[in-house]
């Protein structure tokens, strides 16, 4: 049974957007890493809030996701795709190592020492 996994992107509005930071091709390129990998795709959260600091209601969905043990893997482009600050990332990492669920970032990948 394949793996399930759930993309997470998220467009900040930035100034000078790269291309490749817009919604749909951070789902497109998530997609296409989720099925060489063979996992099922069974959510995508596309959050466009503009500010760290705005509302992320897609987060929070996604976060129930993980608690409720209903993904294997959490897949985004980057990690500040996800989070900008360090210390939120490492929370979230941490969590959802505790329920058994890996984030996989398709460039800059994230990595926490081992316990």
């Amino acid at each position: 049974m394949p793996e399930r996994a759930a993309i997470y992107t998220w467009f900040r509005g930035e100034q000078h957007p790269d291309p490749e930071d817009d919604l749909d091709s951070q789902e497109e390129r998530c997609r296409a890493y989720a099925l060489a990998q063979g996992y099922r795709v069974v959510d995508v959260f596309r959050e466009t809030a503009s500010e760290p600091g705005d509302e992320r209601p897609e987060l929070k969905r996604l976060r129930t996701l993980l608690w409720r043990r209903g993904l294997d893997v959490i897949i985004a482009t980057r990690p500040d795709r996800v989070y900008v600050d360090l210390n939120r990332l490492t929370r979230l990492s941490n969590e959802a190592r505790l329920m058994g669920v890996r984030l996989e970032f398709l460039e800059q990948p994230f990595i926490l020492p081992e316990e």
